[in-house]
């Protein structure tokens, strides 16, 4: 569970608190929810790059990219803050990955073991692939 460091006082200063700029070190979007052995397989070939992983918010299944933003300069500020894009600018302080509690997350799969063994445990594919020790691709 992440810590919850709501400063109620003072929004203004929360993206300076929030190092190294959480929301701008991934990006994320909705994919089709997997239902067959050929998807699992897609899924399995896709987080076995680095630096992805997969995510079930709300019943849907989402792909997470960690990379670092092009326009976050050495101190963590935005480059483009004037012009940055609209998904930016609608961004809220109030809620987001600094001073929420947890993602809300129902499944986050970071590494390839953590998805085969979701697959295993919850579905009737058989995969011969035992845990391979590989670390999690992300924190």
């Amino acid at each position: 569970m992440k810590t919850n460091h709501k400063d109620n006082g003072n929004d203004s200063s929360q993206c300076a608190k929030c190092l190294p700029a959480i929301c701008c070190n991934y990006f994320a979007f909705e994919i089709d929810e997997p239902d067959t052995r050929k998807d699992f397989e897609s899924l399995l070939w896709q987080i076995a790059h680095q630096k992805v992983s997969f995510y079930i918010y709300r019943k849907k299944w989402h792909i997470m990219i960690h990379t670092r933003c092009n326009f976050l300069t050495p101190d963590n500020q935005c480059g483009i803050y004037e012009t940055r894009p609209y998904i930016c600018r609608e961004h809220s302080t109030e809620n987001c990955e600094y001073t929420g509690d947890d993602y809300g997350f129902s499944e986050h799969f970071k590494s390839y073991d953590d998805l085969l063994a979701y697959i295993k445990e919850n579905y009737t594919f058989r995969f011969k692939q035992g845990p391979t020790g590989v670390a999690p691709n992300c924190e």
